[in-house]
């Protein structure tokens, strides 16, 4: 399922976050990548259940993937600990991309898979 979602939810919730990936990212990362976003962003959303066997298949199976992201012990510990549904979306700017994970409101991120890629 998608959700739209306005880009300055998501930004307070990037902004506001503690998630230890997420302020890693430098400040002028984080406004590359929010410059990046449309008004109106669509958001897929599911049970978290569903989402730990698929990226904890490609944490297994694919080296490139587990190397090249940073954060998945808070990835994975979010996705175990949620009981409602969780959005995912994927956001780059300045050389850095961060998977985010986000709460049922998405208001909130949960935890972020973060990569340089520059």
């Amino acid at each position: 399922m998608m959700r739209e979602v306005a880009r300055a939810k998501i930004e307070a919730a990037i902004r506001e976050s503690n998630c230890e990936a997420v302020t890693k990212v430098p400040r002028e990362a984080v406004d590359a990548m929010i410059d990046s976003l449309d008004h109106i962003i669509s958001v897929g959303m599911g049970p978290a259940t569903k989402l730990m066997p698929t990226y904890r298949h490609r944490h297994e199976s694919i080296k490139e993937f587990r190397e090249g992201n940073f954060g998945w012990r808070g990835f994975f510990n979010a996705l175990g600990e949620t009981k409602e549904l969780v959005g995912l979306l994927s956001v780059q700017g300045g050389g850095w991309r961060m998977i985010i994970l986000l709460n049922e409101s998405s208001d909130s991120v949960l935890a972020s898979l973060l990569n340089f890629n520059a």
